[in-house]
């Protein structure tokens, strides 16, 4: 079962407005689910830019049927990305964003460590 969630959002005229979330789409870089976002282009760039990924960047996203006819679908996905293969159906998330970006190394919940001092620093 998916529950509602409300959320604020700033409009073009600079209010606040409340709107309520009714999914919450995944964005899975490189088969591993990294963020969420609300649906709206404007959520989808926001996610990416807390992942530090361009989204003029990208290419050929692949996503799921349960994204037909959304926002982000309709703006975005429909030229640029294709719609998961029917083979692939139980082997992905019908609501997910899948991107491949290569490089993107950093491991899902993996901590930040800092690399150790030399002594040319200390």
């Amino acid at each position: 079962m998916r529950r509602s969630a409300l959320g604020l959002e700033l409009n073009k005229y600079g209010t606040i407005t409340l709107i309520m979330i009714a999914h919450l789409y995944p964005i899975y870089v490189n088969q591993f689910k990294r963020a969420v976002f609300n649906g709206s282009l404007r959520g989808f760039k926001s996610a990416l830019n807390r992942l530090d990924i361009a989204f003029e960047n990208l290419v050929q996203p692949m996503y799921g049927k349960d994204l037909l006819g959304t926002e982000i679908e309709i703006e975005f996905l429909s030229t640029k990305g294709y719609l998961t293969p029917k083979n692939e159906y139980k082997n992905t998330d019908s609501l997910g964003i899948y991107l491949s970006i290569p490089g993107f190394s950093s491991a899902p919940d993996a901590p930040f460590v800092p690399p150790p001092f030399t002594d040319d620093e200390l």
